[in-house]
């Protein structure tokens, strides 16, 4: 048990009070005499601990105990609802909540972990619900616990010394605080004195409050204020929790008269009944059936029975006077001396429990009969979820309702079938379960008595084999209570048991799988889902089967499945639609026959944002998005404009023209590009980021890092300013946009429409150190060739080494000796046509950056090309198999990070990193020169620079080593 007791107020106080021996000077106050003080165990003492003790029954509705509270903010799951209670005050919405849902169920449902804390304020880490149950059914409850008067803060103690010196002065904030004050006095070793100061604030339960000047008019009020208290709690009779009582369960009641409480008439058996209703049996051979009520009134709550005995004519009013869980007292208000005493039975007299009967009533549907045939043809089929379903012979219809189980108010099991959509005066109410078996029931209500036999026989109408063979026939649109969805979701159940999102086997269609299981007479479908639908993955039993239609349950929760064999299919391409809306913009010349929107230009853009505009002036605005279903492609439309919103599909598309339907609704939309567009939705604030120089500036490309990063349709003039008043005025503008050096600080963009509307925009410029060398470091570059005439000399182009580091330097020379690179002596004057002097040689650049210089090798390797001696085939083997990378380009492993793979079917090479992926086109051939490997189509940053022609020169099963020119490429099998 994690218990932390919080008594660091007290100690640090005590702490202080042991240096005070070294003060020189205090405070001298009068001394306070004893009934001023508040020593450890007193009774004021105790008092005030009882009243600030945590009040553990504050919470009762969630935990239903008083030995200790929940600690807030705490979630909790009611009737499939997750709520987060955060405050005192959201116990009382749950509350209500509880009272709507009209359940008597415990159906509240902790997130575990949870905190809870005891009386004095200790806390314990709850795990999970049967470490919660074990501490509720140990509580026994703290009766010092005072709950109807509470101490209004701040209140204050002064602290004196065994001299009667003041050392301190404690402000007290809230209850937790007055209760470890008060704790530590106990623990306290030293010579401390402590009295409360006054005036001091009390509040009762009932929002009075009363001020108190003294320890005596203090420990007076908080007693009288317990006995109150507990006056209260004796004499708290509630209308609701006697009339949920009283339907509980049965009741044993005796009658007295002339008040002799000791020859009793009786026993009688009430049940009462929650629709007013209540069974008297004990009076005369047959049970008597009359009404009940309770009722508010002025002499307190009242119980009224229409006709008891004799005391019909006096209209049987009798008033609570006592109430506990299974015990009542009354006494007639017309009738002195008569009164009557309740005493609840719940038994259950079957060897049925609740649980047995809902198991049997959900094995197999049950034939039933009230002893003529009006039912010869009909049987019931209780389901899991509560709905009953009542069948006709072969009907493939069914008569719906609800069912449920509970315990009467005669201690009984009672079944209550309800919202029946035929025979409700016959069937519906609640029947008394008077006999049990495992296949066979007895029910009553009233007089009237059905008998119900289970039938295990009984079957849908269709078989297994027939719901199999239709169920691959066409596509399914699949309707659910546990998916939202805007467009209707369309499935096909392939005959090899998967299931596929459109009408073929392509992999990347398929979304789950699908079987059929028979358990007992009942068929399930045992779905297996991804992409979107895995919240369906369960056994869902199949309950209706009909031409076309499928109704599938699991628990409260359906699945509608109907047979779509018709699905029109528009020949409209994705992308082509995309594109074309993007461009220009777009008016709705016919919207359900009217032109009336036509005057509006719709302007779609790359960001998937829509705008509205009127001349020139935009009104309103949202998003959209195209989509592609079964049906078609559909244009989805977030916009609160003239109804629009929502999916549309796109039944004609032309690149100017595009026709679209909803039920009954219809748009035409037609392009229009002589429509000056708004540029401005194009642009934001933008953040440059650059390395800082020695000097403390950094060199910023201000065009190409702003408007070269955006792809914007419309055109617009731009301009960067040092000041936004520049930018305002259009004056001053930085010419040199590309190399604009400074420190931290921003700069402006100015952007102008073809109308001349303008638009200022912050670039804000960072600076950061860097390692300017940093790309040159982290490799070791090689230059690899072929030694074509194996004279052991080639030409190579010793700018490759480092070509991607290159680029933002003031001066790369070329060096064969270290010496040489370092002193700037004897460069190599060709460095793009140098031939070596050795098979492996090293040679060195020099890089000057700023005022910085470092200096870099370069291996240059000459190898034997003729080592590679695989076929075509081998090649394209080895390609095929597992994952390969690029390792190695130029000596630089820049192109590591992207994966290839190698498909046959149709040539292609799926290149991806974790933020892109390429399809590019990849093919062999061979040559006298050897294997040749043809990459095309290759559109990304950097990966674009292997497109072309490359011969194998090393092959290995896990290895490929290719040249192009001057140009190498290593790629390594990846089978991880």
């Amino acid at each position: 048990m994690k218990a932390q007791i919080k008594y660091l107020l007290v100690f640090a106080l005590f702490a202080i009070l042991s240096l005070t021996a070294c003060q020189d000077e205090v405070t001298e106050v009068i001394n306070p005499n004893e009934q001023e003080t508040i020593t450890p165990n007193s009774t004021l003492a105790n008092l005030m601990s009882y009243t600030s003790a945590n009040f553990g029954a504050v919470d009762d509705i969630l935990d239903g105990t008083s030995c200790f509270s929940v600690e807030l903010p705490v979630t909790i799951i009611v009737s499939d609802i997750t709520i987060v209670i955060e405050t005192e005050a959201d116990l009382e919405q749950l509350e209500d909540l509880f009272e709507d849902l009209n359940s008597n169920e415990d159906f509240l449902d902790f997130i575990f972990p949870i905190t809870i804390i005891f009386s004095d304020y200790t806390e314990l880490v709850i795990e999970n619900a049967d470490q919660l149950e074990n501490f509720i059914n140990e509580c026994e409850e703290d009766d010092n616990v005072i709950e109807c008067v509470d101490l209004v803060y701040p209140i204050s103690f002064s602290v004196f010394d065994s001299e009667f010196s003041l050392i301190d002065t404690v402000t007290i904030e809230n209850d937790e605080a007055l209760y470890e004050f008060l704790e530590g006095l106990e623990d306290n070793d030293n010579a401390l004195i402590v009295s409360l100061n006054y005036p001091v604030t009390l509040e009762f339960s009932n929002n009075e409050t009363l001020e108190v000047n003294s320890n005596e008019e203090l420990a007076e009020t908080i007693a009288s204020a317990e006995d109150d208290c507990e006056d209260d709690n004796e004499d708290d009779c509630e209308e609701e929790e006697i009339a949920l009582n009283l339907i509980e369960c049965q009741w044993e009641v005796y009658l007295y008269t002339n008040d002799d409480l000791e020859n009793l008439d009786g026993p009688y058996t009430f049940i009462f009944n929650d629709n007013g209703n209540v069974i008297i049996e004990g009076l005369n051979q047959d049970p008597q059936t009359t009404t009940w009520e309770l009722l508010e009134t002025d002499n307190g709550l009242e119980l009224s029975i229409a006709s008891f005995y004799y005391y019909e004519e006096q209209f049987g009013n009798w008033l609570v006077v006592q109430c506990d869980d299974d015990e009542l007292k009354f006494e007639h208000l017309t009738v002195d001396g008569s009164g009557l005493f309740f005493e609840q039975e719940c038994e259950d007299d079957l060897d049925c429990s609740l649980l047995d009967i809902s198991d049997i009533l959900q094995e197999c549907p049950w034939d039933f009969s009230d002893g003529t045939d009006l039912f010869d043809n009909y049987q019931m089929i209780f389901n899991a979820n509560g709905e009953l379903l009542i069948t006709e012979g072969g009907a493939t219809s069914a008569i719906g309702g609800n069912w449920s189980l509970s315990i009467s108010n005669n201690g009984l099991p009672e079944i209550s079938i309800s919202n029946l959509t035929a025979f409700q005066d016959y069937l519906g109410g609640d029947w008394l379960i008077v006999e049990c078996d495992e296949d066979r029931l007895q029910i009553l209500r009233l007089d009237y008595t059905i008998v119900l036999e289970q039938n295990c026989e009984a079957n849908l109408g269709c078989t297994t084999e027939q719901i199999g063979a239709n169920i691959v026939e066409c596509a399914w649109e699949l309707e659910t209570n546990l998916i939202d969805s805007f467009v209707p979701i369309y499935v096909y159940f392939a005959p090899n048991g998967q299931v596929y999102t459109s009408n073929n086997d392509d992999p990347e269609n398929q979304i789950g799988t699908w079987e059929m299981v028979t358990v007992a007479s009942d068929i399930f479908i045992e779905f297996t889902f991804q992409q979107g639908l895995d919240v369906l993955t369960d056994q869902w039993q199949v309950v209706e089967c009909t031409e076309g239609e499928l109704y599938l349950v699991n628990g409260d929760n359906y699945i509608l499945l109907s047979q779509e064999c018709d699905l029109n299919e528009y020949n409209c391409d994705y992308e082509v639609v995309e594109i074309n809306l993007k461009e220009c913009v777009w008016n709705v010349v016919n919207l359900n026959g009217s032109n009336d929107l036509i005057e509006y230009d719709f302007d779609f853009t790359e960001n998937y944002n829509v705008n509205i505009s009127q001349n020139n002036e935009v009104i309103n605005d949202g998003s959209w998005s195209v989509s592609e279903t079964d049906q078609g492609l559909l244009l989805n439309l977030e916009l609160q404009f003239e109804n629009l919103i929502g999916s549309w599909l796109i039944v004609e598309c032309e690149d100017d023209r595009l026709e679209l339907v909803r039920g009954e609704g219809i748009i035409v939309l037609e392009r229009d590009c002589t429509v000056d567009t708004n540029p401005f939705n194009c642009f934001n604030d933008f953040e440059l980021v650059e390395c800082v120089d020695p000097n403390g500036e950094a060199e910023f490309n201000l065009s190409a890092d702003t408007i070269g990063l955006i792809d914007c349709p419309f055109n617009f003039t731009a301009s960067f300013h040092v000041t936004e008043v520049d930018a305002d005025n259009d004056t001053n503008a930085i010419s040199n946009t590309e190399s604009y050096f400074s420190v931290t600080g921003q700069v402006y963009l100015r952007i102008v429409a073809d109308n001349g509307n303008f638009e200022i925009y912050t670039i804000y410029l960072n600076t950061e150190e860097c390692d300017l060398f940093e790309c040159f470091a982290s490799f070791d570059a090689v230059i690899e060739l072929c030694d074509e005439g194996n004279d052991g000399f080639e030409t190579f182009n010793l700018t490759n080494a480092f070509a991607n580091c290159t680029t933002s330097v003031d001066v790369v020379t070329y060096y064969e000796t270290q010496a040489d690179a370092e002193v700037g002596t004897n460069p190599i004057a060709n460095p793009e046509a140098y031939t070596n002097i050795a098979v492996e040689q090293q040679v060195y650049v020099s890089v000057e950056i700023g005022n910085q210089l470092e200096v870099f090798p370069i291996l240059l390797l000459l190898e034997d090309c003729n080592q590679g001696d695989c076929t075509e085939e081998d090649v394209d083997a080895f390609l095929l198999e597992c994952i390969w990378n690029a390792v190695n380009y130029n000596g630089s492993d820049n192109l590591a990070e992207y994966n290839f793979d190698f498909e046959s079917s149709n040539q292609t090479v799926v290149i991806y990193t974790n933020e892109i992926t390429i399809d590019a086109i990849w093919s062999t051939s061979q040559t006298s020169a050897g294997v040749i490997v043809e990459f095309s189509n290759v559109a990304g940053p950097n990966i674009q620079a292997i497109t072309g022609e490359w011969l194998i020169v090393e092959c290995e099963e896990a290895r490929l080593e290719l040249h192009r020119g001057d140009d190498i490429l290593v790629l390594e099998r990846n089978c991880d």
